[in-house]
Parts: C-alpha cells; structure tokens; sequence
C-alpha cells in the first residue's frame, strides 16, 4: 500500500459461513416466528378441534425423546449435525402449537403427548448401538418418523384455519428441508 492509500473498512462482524441447508432452515425459524406473533395478535374465533395439533405435538414430542435416547452414542458428525437440526425445528413446532392451542384455551398437558411412546424404539438404539449401527438405525428411524409428521401435518393443513395452516405451513418446509438432508438419499 502506498502511504496516501488507506485500509479497506472491515465490518466488525463476520460472516457466518454456514451451509445451505443451515441458512433455509435459519430463514424458516423467522418465518414460524413471525407465525407466532401473527397467530397471538389475530387470536382465533370459533370451536376449533384441537386433536389433531394434540397429535402432531405428540410425534414431535417422541422424535425429540428418541433423539436425546441417540445423541449420546452417535459418532458421525453428519448425523449428529441432523439430529441436532430437527430438534430445534421440532422444539419450534411445538412452541409455535403449543402457543397456537394456547390460544384456543387449550392446555397442553404432557401425558396428551405420549400417544406415540414407544419403549421398543428404545431397545432398538441400544440393540443398533452394541452392533455398532446406530448411524444406519437412526438414520432410518428419523426419516420414518420425519415422514410420519410431514404426513400428519399435510393432513391437518386441509382443515385448519388461517392462522394454524401459517404454523403447519412453516412446520412443511422445515420438515421437509430435513427431509432433503443427504442422509435420508445415500
């Protein structure tokens, strides 16, 4: 540099260098943000069924438990960067249902998210994990219960009202964004 030439201005924050995948999913949490503020301004009218966002919730509530049950022993970064993904996405949805029924007077109580316990789920991680499969059992199980929600939530869209259906919206393109992950297509 010359003596007259000064430094080009450096911004003070750096730019994160994330993924693609990290970036739309950062973008769809703003969006379902938003999604929460319109849901409790607008409030909702009318007798609304509540169950089927009472089973969404519990889906999500059971992949988020199976998740935790796997963390602990996977190995593989991938895999453990996409557990980690569809926790916060999930742990999203249900905050965004949660305040949505919250809304409608509804109390969600945590034994009417247990419809979809299930304790063989739990021997088979630590059937996968002493055969050392665990990345492959996991993988599978996330994709099949992943399918299962994106199939709930689809299915509840149809007859939901104008502020569930921009909840369910947001919770689609999150779901299926892990559903594009490059595990799920080896």
């Amino acid at each position: 540099m010359n003596s007259g030439q000064t430094a080009p201005k450096q911004s003070k924050l750096p730019m994160p260098k994330l993924p693609k995948l990290a970036l739309l999913f950062l973008g769809v949490v703003v969006a379902l943000i938003l999604a929460i503020i319109i849901v409790s301004v607008l409030g909702s009218t009318g007798k609304t069924d509540t169950k089927p966002y009472i089973d969404i919730m519990s889906r999500s509530t059971e992949i988020i438990r199976v998740n935790d049950l796997a963390k602990k022993d996977l190995r593989d970064a991938d895999t453990l960067a996409l557990l980690t993904t569809a926790n916060a996405a999930l742990a999203s949805d249900q905050a965004q249902f949660g305040l949505y029924l919250g809304s409608l007077g509804q109390e969600v109580k945590p034994e009417l998210l247990t419809a979809y316990l299930n304790n063989e789920t739990d021997k088979g991680i630590e059937t996968a994990t002493q055969n050392n499969s665990l990345e492959e059992a996991y993988v599978t199980y996330l994709k099949g219960s992943l399918d299962g929600y994106l199939g709930a939530l689809k299915s509840t869209q149809q007859n939901a009202g104008p502020n569930a259906k921009a909840i369910i919206t947001g919770s689609i393109a999150s779901t299926e964004a892990l559903l594009a992950a490059p595990q799920f297509h080896p």
